[in-house]
């Protein structure tokens, strides 16, 4: 969130007039100082020059000194003194089903692409060279013949680009870049996901601030695992579920959604996994020594939409209807962490998507001046949904009719 900067009042009332008013009214009595007299010529650069320091360049050092405002590599120095980094850009990551002739194996960087139309084609390679067998509940595969001698597998792969460009709907990837004769078939039957940019301002600031906040300790607090978990690129929001499978068990759970406002995907969870308990080399390990962790995305809710509005003259409701999905992600992350997990479990509060919320996000989203609040449907009804722990809401179809 952005935090306001007002000057102290020692920097206030310091334009260029103000201060050669000063100047001149300092002067002798007898001195003439109107305006292109000479004492006048001769001041004024140095008011200039004096409002540009203390206005901007003293300003600016107050700014730079503290992290509420800092800004660019001054916050990055700030995040350094509490031992974190800026995240760079993700790429979105997911999994292909490839139908290719038994025994070949799919070296990782092999190369697969979406079809250039109006923009140009998106690069995935192969990320491991590990093929995983095409599990059972997957979106039905389409109706393709094959070879004989081909089997399908499920392959790994990550776009070469990062941020949002990856993450693209499904079946989208059906290219190969070098196409091979030992691949007869290849799609994406589920989207691409994970994909952000380059961490911004305003959330390395917020991780820079929890870390003052809550401390900086390596004793497995929820604090501690939230700072952990978003230390990996593409990690959003971070829910902590201590003792899930019952006291004294030393069990933890993260739940993750990503920077996107989705359940993480596996390579996400993997590496929030890997950061914290770093099996290949222990003595890096951050969790205590007898915490078993899980790492794991919530359940998706689809939450569908459907609401009558008005538009702005000038304004289509395609753009609209992203600018709201928009404000729904935004919703979504506050729906799911509006009360700890702790007060969840013991029954002292729900997580819920509320009705209203989700109106009052419809009626925020610019291009649109009302809405028939008689019209507005929340999967098909007018009522709070519950978001138990685990799960998290999702937008799913958002239909606006223009009245």
């Amino acid at each position: 969130m952005p935090y306001e900067y007002t000057p102290p009042e020692f920097l206030r009332n310091q334009s260029v007039d103000e201060i050669h008013r000063r100047m001149m009214d300092a002067m002798p009595p007898d001195i003439d100082t109107s305006e292109a007299s000479i004492p006048w010529d001769y001041t004024r650069p140095a008011a200039i020059e004096k409002a540009r320091f203390v206005e901007f360049q003293l300003n600016q050092t107050i700014q730079i000194m503290f992290p509420h405002w800092a800004y660019g590599e001054w916050l990055d120095r700030h995040a350094e003194v509490q031992g974190i980094t800026r995240r760079p850009a993700n790429p979105a990551y997911g999994n292909l089903v490839v139908a290719g002739r038994q025994g070949r194996l799919l070296r990782q960087g092999f190369q697969f692409a979406t079809q250039a139309n109006l923009a140009p084609s998106i690069l995935f390679e192969v990320y491991s060279d590990t093929l995983f067998d095409v599990p059972d509940d997957i979106p039905e595969i389409p109706d393709i013949t094959i070879p004989s001698n081909h089997i399908l597998k499920y392959v790994p792969v990550q776009a070469l680009e990062g941020g949002t460009i990856g993450n693209v709907p499904p079946d989208s990837i059906m290219l190969m870049v070098n196409p091979t004769p030992d691949i007869s078939f290849v799609t994406n039957l589920t989207a691409m996901t994970g994909g952000v940019p380059m961490e911004s301002d305003d959330d390395l600031r917020e991780r820079v601030l929890e870390a003052i906040r809550y401390g900086v300790s390596y004793a497995g607090r929820d604090a501690d695992y939230v700072r952990w978990a978003k230390m990996i690129p593409g990690v959003g929001s971070v829910v902590v579920e201590a003792e899930w499978a019952g006291p004294g068990t030393g069990t933890v759970r993260l739940f993750i959604v990503d920077a996107n406002g989705v359940p993480a995907n596996q390579l996400i969870l993997d590496n929030v996994y890997n950061y914290i308990i770093r099996p290949d080399d222990r003595m890096q390990r951050l969790a205590p020594i007898n915490a078993i962790l899980t790492v794991a995305a919530p359940e998706p809710i689809d939450i569908s939409i459907v609401a009558s509005v008005k538009l702005q003259a000038g304004v289509d409701v395609a753009t609209v209807t992203e600018r709201y999905i928009t404000n729904l992600g935004r919703y979504w992350l506050a729906a799911a962490t509006e009360f700890s997990i702790q007060q969840v479990q013991a029954g002292i509060a729900q997580n819920m998507v509320r009705y209203v919320f989700v109106g009052a996000a419809l009626a925020d989203t610019d291009g649109i001046v009302d809405y028939d609040h008689a019209s507005l449907l929340v999967n098909g009804a007018t009522d709070n949904i519950v978001i138990g722990v685990g799960t998290f809401p999702v937008t799913g179809e958002v239909t606006l009719n223009v009245i």
